[in-house]
């Protein structure tokens, strides 16, 4: 299994998941032993399996942050989609509205788009991600982004997981 943390001796794991929300989302995966964290890399150049654990020992890391994800980039995403949809109508309604001769398809997807950049900013408000940070360097995993609730308390369990074991492991932990 390309997953699986190749661990000291005389380590013991605290915790190893494989965290899928949906079919359709790419699964996480970490692990936190006592004396290190494991993080999902992908190697350069394999012959095989280019997946793997990166080691990070515990005194490597400064910190292991649950913060809120900034929406902004979805926002503009947002506003995009509604201006898209609304440009889109436009066009198809308007050939109806002069009474031009011929045959005009109607679609419902603008009006869909409309309402999705609408509900998107909804949707994002209070999103978490997690970050390792290191002396050096940032690790960072965002959780796909979902609406219904079970998939919320989901990812909000997983992180309640990680966040008792690196500080079980003695990792300073903090929540944003």
């Amino acid at each position: 299994m390309a997953y699986e943390p190749e661990l000291e001796p005389d380590e013991k794991l605290a915790l190893q998941i494989a965290f899928k929300v949906s079919e359709k989302a790419a699964a996480f995966n970490f692990a936190v032993s006592d004396q290190a964290l494991y993080w999902p890399a992908t190697k350069a150049f394999a012959v095989s399996d280019a997946t793997y654990f990166k080691r990070l020992r515990n005194d490597e890391i400064s910190e292991v942050c649950v913060r809120r994800l900034p929406p902004y980039g979805l926002w503009v995403v947002a506003v995009l989609m509604v201006l898209a949809g609304l440009a889109t109508a436009y066009f198809m309604f308007t050939p109806l509205i002069n009474h031009e001769p011929g045959e005009h398809r109607v679609s419902g997807w603008p009006i869909a788009i409309v309402v999705g950049g609408i509900l998107l900013p909804f949707a994002a408000r209070g999103r978490l991600g997690l970050e390792v940070r290191t002396h050096d360097n940032k690790f960072r995993w965002k959780p796909p982004l979902v609406v219904d609730s079970d998939s919320k308390q989901k990812i909000q369990a997983t992180f309640d997981e990680i966040i008792a074991a690196c500080e079980e492991s003695g990792l300073r932990v903090t929540r944003n």
